[in-house]
């Protein structure tokens, strides 16, 4: 079909489009959806968009950047706190209504990405949803009965029904791209992958801080894991690797970064092992100081088979470090074996056995990390971005089409 002159006035105007950004979680929140969401949101802005982000309010906390819309919430969960908003409220209802968008985005499928299906449907405006998480994996912070047959079955019918409101469906990797097409989900998927600012990793503004910080000497290899202490990242294992292997790596430790509802009971887990004083909890890192963290340490860890796409990886790689994790989907593009990692089955020995072998290989961990680097360079912002502005002229003149099709066909009907 030939571009109509409005389609072709349309992509010369996309510098100014009007998003809104609908989510479920963001700052303070710290999870690899809300640091998405707010580089996202930084990258369209500089490219000349009207952005608005839609999210839950959090008790205390003023936020420092124009252009979000704090939604009225209740708190749903304690540990970790979550809260959920409020739909059909008067704040809500009246600065929706308030607002013009070209095209609206929902970044998860509870009360604010339904929000974000309500305002489309209502407006007349596309709709896009990306699909950060998979539902069925964190049906266990329902308490008793969140592990149930039942509870799963729902839990996989929400997804795909809530995926479904979306007019195009993106996904950060090839993963969830598989896992949206089994569970029948029928809508357009892209596969758009998550970027990061890539030059804010490429050095250290303070190397050797955290070194100091934890009393470790300048050569001590420092095995780092950074991300929420959840439990299904699989942190436990880590430590059962570690502790197996500490004999053969006796400069070694092991450092955990962030925070969450299963530290305390990690934290009991390394006390119990021989080499409790090489295993460290930081706590939350700030993310300017993220960068010296990542410099410091010398191979970084992961164990959770429930990634999507992790920025807490692409910052690893485009920080220069090597690699060793569980098998994944998730990581493809980002850890290649044998050139900037290992990727090695969820057995303790194996991954201990692995680690020790490239920990006493020094070339290999040169070697290693500057193929990282290379690789990192896939993941920026800016392709993200770019990405998104494609997809979103494309929705905006599909639902045009759309609706001369509609006018149209109710004018012959006439």
């Amino acid at each position: 079909m030939a571009e109509t002159a409005r389609e072709s006035n349309l992509k010369k105007n996309i510098a100014s489009l009007r998003i809104g950004l609908f989510t479920d979680t963001y700052a303070p929140q710290v999870n690899g959806v809300s640091i998405s969401l707010q580089l996202v949101s930084e990258g369209l802005q500089r490219k000349g968009h009207q952005v608005t982000i839609f999210a839950p309010r959090i008790p205390g906390y003023k936020d420092d950047q124009p252009g979000v819309v704090r939604l009225p919430s209740l708190k749903y969960l304690n540990d970790p706190p979550i809260y959920v908003a409020v739909l059909g409220t008067p704040r809500s209802t009246w600065s929706l209504t308030r607002k013009h968008f070209d095209v609206l985005h929902a970044h998860s499928p509870l009360t604010v990405g339904l929000l974000a299906y309500f305002t489309a449907s209502t407006k007349n405006l596309p709709l896009i949803y990306t699909y950060h998480t998979s539902i069925t994996d964190y049906t266990h912070y329902l308490k008793v009965i969140g592990g149930t047959g039942v509870i799963r079955h729902a839990a996989r019918w929400f997804s795909t029904t809530s995926t479904n409101l979306g007019d195009q469906i993106v996904v950060p990797s090839r993963k969830f791209h598989s896992l949206l097409l089994e569970q029948k989900v029928t809508k357009p998927i892209h596969i758009i992958p998550n970027g990061i600012d890539l030059s804010n990793f490429k050095t250290a503004k303070h190397p050797g801080s955290f070194r100091k910080k934890l009393g470790l000497k300048p050569g001590a290899p420092i095995l780092l894991s950074v991300g929420r202490i959840d439990p299904e990242k699989g942190l436990d294992f880590l430590i059962d690797a570690f502790a197996r292997s500490a004999d053969r790596i006796p400069e070694a430790h092991l450092v955990f970064a962030g925070d969450g509802s299963a530290r305390k009971k990690l934290e009991d887990q390394a006390a119990a092992t021989k080499v409790n004083d090489r295993i460290h909890f930081l706590g939350m890192v700030s993310r300017a100081e993220l960068p010296d963290l990542l410099h410091d340490a010398t191979i970084f860890l992961s164990a959770s088979t429930t990634e999507v796409h992790p920025i807490s990886v692409i910052e690893a790689i485009a920080s220069g470090l090597p690699l060793v994790a569980v098998q994944d989907e998730a990581f493809e593009g980002m850890i290649v074996e044998n050139e900037n990692g290992h990727l090695t089955p969820l057995d303790v020995g194996a991954f201990s056995d692995r680690l020790v072998k490239l920990l006493s290989n020094p070339e290999k961990l040169v070697r290693y990390g500057k193929r990282s680097t290379e690789l990192s360079e896939k993941f920026s912002i800016e392709g993200q971005v770019r990405a998104l502005e494609d997809l979103y002229i494309e929705a905006i003149l599909q639902n045009w089409r759309g609706s001369l099709a509609s006018r149209i066909s109710a004018r012959l009907k006439f």
